[in-house]
């Protein structure tokens, strides 16, 4: 194989340059690819119903099949990383992706649309926990922090990116070329990733699949996500909220019952043992609370009170994710130096800082004064805080379970997301002065879960009992470099 061929299982600190910086790109490529096909699509929705025609609430099946197959096969993708071998899983998932890609910019009608959104969702799925679990599997020391920052950005800029993306490939083309564009972006990392990372199993050993484990797992997502979806929709009474959710919690019931007489469970309990990855979990799940519902209530304020059109509100959103990036590249070599818990809950209380900020919003507003600073802070907090949150999970993890827990860590930001939504659809929703009136509770209450989320952390890594030196990283085995595997 090519000398520009990260190989082994371990992580390494020798090699080409060239070598680190293909492999990042097509990890952190590949996520923000994933990142986009959340919300590419949401500004095309209009031209697409009136194209194949369509009710709206039909339309909005075309986002939520994505989102319904991507939580709901996450953890026994992860899974499957851990027993196929992560760099297999991730190709075949990227792969997915553009043959769903394909499937839906070309369909000619509702059906197909939807197979290729679902197929698109898994594909996600598939590829998202093992390109994660790659990052702590092959990134070392420095390499590694920049790794997960460079990740955690993609990660924030997606969803303003993809409404950016999705609104300029529209305005170009039509809403096809929002779906197609992943043709030639997944072939791309495709090839990129066989060259870089090759095909070689990584640290995987022989054990079982644990396939009715993982039917349950995934009926339990797929249920928890629908009925928070529809809890987003029509409110938390209706019947189709509380049957999926009420069906979710005995699927999980029953899926404990299950692994707890399994040799292998799927969802192996020593994942969450450690009071620091458990914190880290519940954090990353609360952040995620807020963060999806900052950018999806913003952006009604921003088109429902300040009039700005679908790009013009990416745009606005922008900053947010540029912030992000500042932190997470430009910073993070000197906020190494500092403890990762007590990076994080600085990062915590900076975020704190930019909700509570936002409560100030009303129909007199204005973007330059009360919106921009705001999200830019949140922008600096959240990439204070992801690192640290990122790297407490996935580094202190059993390294046989590297690609669960990176499912976990996944589920957790998609079902904090969902959930998040829903909760705030309340204060959203619930007065009487429309979008200008209600915006400053709806941050109230996101400011209420950000102080829940500082809570646990106090709890969980400083609260009695708890270990007081921060969680070092897994000790690395000895070291190849890229020139040994040619």
């Amino acid at each position: 194989m090519s000398t520009d061929t990260v190989s082994g299982d371990v992580p390494m600190k020798g090699g080409s340059s060239r070598a680190w910086a293909l492999v990042l790109a097509a990890i952190v490529g590949a996520e923000f690819m994933l990142q986009l096909d959340g919300t590419i699509v949401n500004v095309a929705l209009p031209t697409l119903q009136s194209d194949l025609g369509l009710s709206v609430a039909t339309g909005s099946w075309v986002p939520n099949g994505f989102f319904l197959a991507f939580g709901g096969l996450l953890l026994f993708a992860g899974r499957l990383g851990d027993v196929v071998g992560h760099r297999k899983v991730f190709i075949a998932g990227i792969a997915l992706v553009v043959v769903a890609s394909l499937v839906a910019g070309l369909a000619q009608n509702l059906e197909t649309l939807l197979v290729g959104r679902v197929l698109q969702g898994a594909g996600a799925a598939i590829a998202g926990p093992t390109g994660l679990a790659l990052l702590a599997i092959v990134f070392d020391g420095e390499r590694q922090q920049r790794a997960f920052g460079l990740y955690s950005t993609v990660t924030g800029l997606g969803a303003s990116a993809g409404m950016v993306l999705g609104g300029v490939l529209t305005w170009a083309g039509d809403w096809r070329w929002s779906l197609l564009v992943n043709v030639p972006i997944g072939l791309l990392i495709i090839a990129v990733a066989v060259k870089t990372l090759g095909l070689k199993n990584d640290g995987t050993r022989s054990r079982a699949l644990g396939v009715p484990s993982a039917v349950l797992v995934t009926a339990a997502i797929t249920a928890a996500v629908y009925g928070l979806v529809h809890a987003a929709e029509e409110g938390w009474s209706d019947v189709w909220t509380v049957i999926p959710l009420a069906a979710s919690a005995v699927l999980v019931l029953a899926l404990l019952m299950l692994d707890g007489r399994s040799a292998e469970p799927l969802l192996p309990l020593s994942i969450f043992a450690s009071r620091e990855r458990a914190g880290a979990f519940l954090n990353l799940l609360l952040l995620a609370a807020v963060l999806t519902s900052f950018l999806i209530y913003l952006v009604q304020y921003l088109q429902g009170v300040l009039r700005l059109n679908a790009l013009e509100s990416g745009l606005a959103i922008l900053p947010f994710g540029l912030a992000l990036l500042v932190t997470t590249q430009l910073l993070t070599k000197y906020l190494s130096k500092i403890d990762l818990k007590a990076r994080a809950v600085l990062g915590l209380v900076v975020v704190l800082a930019g909700v509570a900020w936002l409560t100030r919003l009303d129909g007199g507003s204005g973007y330059a004064a009360d919106v921009l600073p705001p999200i830019v802070v949140i922008g600096l907090g959240v990439g204070v805080a992801i690192i640290p949150f990122n790297m407490i999970i996935l580094t202190t993890a059993p390294p046989e379970h590297a690609g669960v827990t990176a499912g976990v860590l996944q589920t957790a930001l998609t079902i904090g997301g969902s959930l998040g939504l829903a909760v705030l659809l309340i204060p959203f929703t619930g007065g009487s002065g429309g979008i200008a009136g209600n915006i400053s509770d709806v941050f109230v209450w996101a400011s209420g879960i950000t102080v829940a989320a500082l809570a646990v952390t106090l709890l969980f890594w400083y609260g009695p009992g708890a270990r007081k030196p921060a969680p070092a990283a897994r000790p690395s085995a000895p070291q190849t470099s890229p020139a040994e595997e040619g």
